[in-house]
């Protein structure tokens, strides 16, 4: 009696019997193959039992292999047919993958190439998954160390946050639920690690010491050389784009694009009224105070508190000599409306040297999961915002943007203004009634915190902050914490476990994407 445990493969062949050493070749490996002499038999046998994959011949008397294929993947769509043929054009190939055909085989075929090509398809997640299960535990040894070597350099951090994403990714693909327990616990002592450097070094990193690009060092570091030799950039800033997201998105890129992946680091706040200023500044935030007086007096207005990038741009062209060289044009892409006219009609920017596009879908969708029970439901984990990042990404018009930008010979470059994190506790925090709403950092006077729950800020002046008069001091979160405030306590208690912020210290936050794509030639 067959052991019903055993994958069952229907081989159909009209000369079934020259095939027997190989059916025993199969048996022996632990397989049940059932045979068929035309694809009548064969479809009888799909529909009577579960079957695991078919071996089909090509060219048999009646009804051929192809059309055979099309009544198997009518009856069941997903399940794997591997063709075996003698016919070796290119046509009969393409025709078999229009077809979903899983796998191909020319003959004459030995029995180590079937074997091969059923393990491929019947058991290649699982031996993917034995495969990524043993790499990553080779480098969860070495891992371990580099996130406990005290190191200040944020090339360090980088490369080892880029590294643990991929591993994120990885277990995306492929879960594993206990070896995602160990890759999270990693995680989370890096993240300890890191905010220790920050709260070390920070004031030297700010003040020149860094040794990758902060916001205001991007523009210098990976637009203005481009710009000076003459190229047209397009700078693509997609607002709280973290780096695992970029990652999600490369395989969508690289189909189109050569791309290079290098880093940048927000700065302090990681939030849009002071890291994209900034960014677009090339200055920090402080220089942009005393050109801006108003431009922090409504802490509670990140829309009035960022009214100015148009024109920091500006100024940052004049600042480096290129005002009257390069013509630019800067636009916000508020909704996908506006997105596709601009696709639609990218021959209207030919004449331009700069072009920047912000986008803020990625941030949107953070701020609008705190108060939606549907898309908490639908972005549940980091893992589902990475997907439904993608997913969004590869059927909206930003491709079509960067395909036509491409043709038209322009440099494109993708980064972030900051990235967010996901936050699970509260921490309370003392202050006056000036003191702003901010859920992951706060600006106020005399704000009181506890200091494993948050880093204080007391000289703004010495940190490159703007000191304002109705604001001398910033706290950071660290950790997952989030920041209650006593007069909405309930509310920040109920709305703000789980969900995606920023303004804190962490390496999603902080370690951002600069992607530099030219089109593939």
């Amino acid at each position: 009696m067959k052991n019903e445990k055993k994958q069952k493969i229907v081989w159909v062949d009209d000369e079934i019997h020259l095939l027997k050493p190989h059916i025993l070749f199969l048996e022996n490996k632990g397989y049940d193959v059932l045979t068929a002499t035309n694809g009548v038999d064969a479809l009888d046998i799909i529909r009577s039992q579960y079957i695991h994959a078919v071996l089909l011949d090509e060219m048999m008397d009646g009804v051929n292999g192809l059309a055979v294929l099309e009544k198997i993947k009518h009856l069941r769509p997903s399940l794997p047919v591997i063709m075996i043929t003698k016919n070796e054009e290119e046509s009969l190939m393409e025709d078999a993958i229009g077809r979903k055909i899983s796998d191909y085989l020319t003959k004459p075929i030995n029995p180590s190439q079937i074997l091969l090509v059923l393990k491929k398809n019947l058991e290649g997640h699982h031996i993917t998954q034995e495969a990524q299960a043993q790499q990553y535990m080779k480098n969860f040894g070495e891992m371990n160390i580099r996130i406990n070597e005290d190191k200040s350099s944020l090339k360090h951090w980088a490369t080892l946050h880029t590294d643990l994403c991929r591993w994120e990714i990885e277990f995306d693909e492929n879960p594993q639920e206990e070896l995602k327990n160990i890759l999270n616990d990693q995680i989370f002592e890096a993240n300890v690690r890191f905010e220790k450097q920050v709260i070390e070094n920070y004031e030297s990193w700010i003040n020149g010491s860094a040794d990758l690009p902060m916001s205001h060092q991007v523009l210098d570091t990976y637009v203005l050389p481009s710009l000076k030799n003459g190229e047209k950039v397009l700078l693509l800033v997609i607002d709280c784009m973290r780096l695992d997201q970029w990652l999600m998105l490369s395989p969508i890129i690289d189909q189109r694009f050569d791309s290079e992946l290098y880093h940048q680091v927000s700065i302090l706040p990681t939030a849009t009224p002071y890291s994209r200023n900034a960014l677009f500044a090339g200055d920090t935030t402080d220089k942009i105070y005393k050109r801006y007086p108003d431009i922090y007096d409504d802490p509670e207005s990140e829309e009035s508190m960022n009214r100015y990038e148009r024109n920091l741009l500006e100024d940052y062209l004049e600042n480096r000599g290129l005002s009257k060289s390069v013509s630019s044009k800067f636009q916000k892409i508020i909704h996908s409306q506006q997105g596709e006219q601009i696709a639609a009609h990218f021959s209207d920017y030919l004449g331009v040297n700069f072009l920047t596009f912000v986008v803020n879908f990625v941030d949107i969708l953070a701020h609008r999961r705190s108060e939606s029970d549907i898309l908490q439901e639908i972005v549940p984990n980091e893992s589902s915002y990475r997907k439904i990042v993608r997913s969004w990404f590869e059927n909206s018009y930003l491709l079509k943007i960067l395909e036509k930008a491409a043709m038209q010979d322009y440099t494109l470059i993708v980064t972030s203004d900051h990235g967010s994190r996901k936050v699970s506790r509260g921490c309370l925090v003392k202050a006056d009634k000036e003191t702003s709403t901010s859920v992951r950092y706060k600006v106020g006077r005399n704000l009181k915190v506890p200091d494993k729950q948050a880093y204080c800020i007391r000289d703004p002046k010495r940190f490159r902050l703007p000191e304002t008069q109705v604001y001398t001091n910033y706290i950071f979160a660290r950790s997952d914490y989030f920041f209650l405030y006593p007069n909405n306590l309930r509310k920040y208690e109920k709305n703000y476990p789980d969900s995606f912020q920023h303004g804190g210290i962490s390496l999603h936050e902080m370690i951002l994407p600069v992607a530099i794509l030219h089109p593939r030639k």
